[in-house]
């Protein structure tokens, strides 16, 4: 028996020039996941530090209030906008950009960071002769990738872990520690 797939109605209309992309928000009092309406050729893994604005906007979006009730469902919106100084974590869903390589200049090292209740453990790509202390007083941009990133929130532990091959975090309300 040959079977349909579904497929999922938006609330919205993309223009011929954009894509939605399913991502997910860390903020410090909600997890938040939906679709990120951009241009077609706008790179995930360069848009929140080069062009996001003040407010990331999420359509069709979830949001699971990290309150101290137990496992609440999540609320569901059409379209919820997200205040950039708030987000801790962010990561696309079904990320298909290719990591980038190591090379004779850079290689990965694996880390932990802790953002507000959030752990991660992952890998961040550096020179091999720079040092973590040195990389993390230059400043850079406001959110650092983590490469093969493990997300869990240690105070909600019911949601399990999230993996995603390209995590950003806010380095201002950033923790490293080196495994």
């Amino acid at each position: 028996m040959n079977e349909t797939p579904q497929v999922t109605k938006r609330s919205y209309t993309l223009a011929p020039d954009e894509k939605a992309t399913q991502v997910m928000i860390g903020t410090a009092d909600a997890l938040m996941w939906g679709d990120l309406v951009t241009k077609e050729q706008v790179r995930m893994s360069a848009y929140l530090n080069t062009l996001a604005e003040d407010y990331v906007p999420l359509r069709d979006a979830k949001i699971l209030f990290l309150a101290r009730q137990e496992q609440a469902a999540p609320v569901e919106r059409s379209a919820v906008h997200i205040r950039q100084a708030e987000i801790l974590i962010f990561f696309v869903m079904h990320d298909e950009e290719p990591l980038p390589e190591e090379t004779q200049t850079r290689h990965y090292e694996t880390l932990e960071a802790i953002v507000g209740s959030y752990q991660i453990k992952g890998a961040i790509l550096k020179a091999p002769i720079s040092t973590l202390q040195n990389l993390l007083l230059v400043p850079k941009a406001t959110y650092m990738p983590i490469y093969n990133a493990t997300v869990r929130h240690v105070a909600k532990s019911w949601l399990g872990s999230f993996s995603s091959s390209l995590l950003h975090v806010r380095c201002e309300r950033m923790i490293l520690t080196i495994q």
